[in-house]
């Protein structure tokens, strides 16, 4: 066996450990995350980060994932992406709130 293959092998072995470790969000933890458009609602809550995803369901899953409670949708702040650049994708800044409005 050459040390190619090895390393081929090796680098999928490693690539596939990663995918099977990472936590998988389901539909209750994506129900959980409330996205809003107004900016007073997230006032006084702890900033996460921000996602992006052409699905609302699967923005909703990341916005979990990085434990947030609320996303707040970013207007006018579409992101393209996919093959080529031809899906638009929201994107929604996150957020941990203690008590939801």
């Amino acid at each position: 066996m050459s040390a190619g293959r090895i390393l081929s092998g090796c680098l999928v072995i490693l690539v596939l450990a990663g995918c099977a470790s990472s936590p998988k969000e389901t539909r209750g933890d994506a129900s959980r995350v409330r996205v809003v458009k107004d900016t007073d609602l997230v006032k006084g809550c702890q900033v996460l980060g921000t996602v992006a995803d052409n699905d609302f369901e699967d923005l909703q899953r990341k916005a979990a994932r990085v434990g947030g409670n609320v996303a707040l949708l970013t207007p006018e702040r579409p992101a393209k992406g996919g093959y080529f650049g031809l899906q638009d994708y929201m994107t929604a800044d996150v957020y941990r709130c203690e008590t939801t409005r």
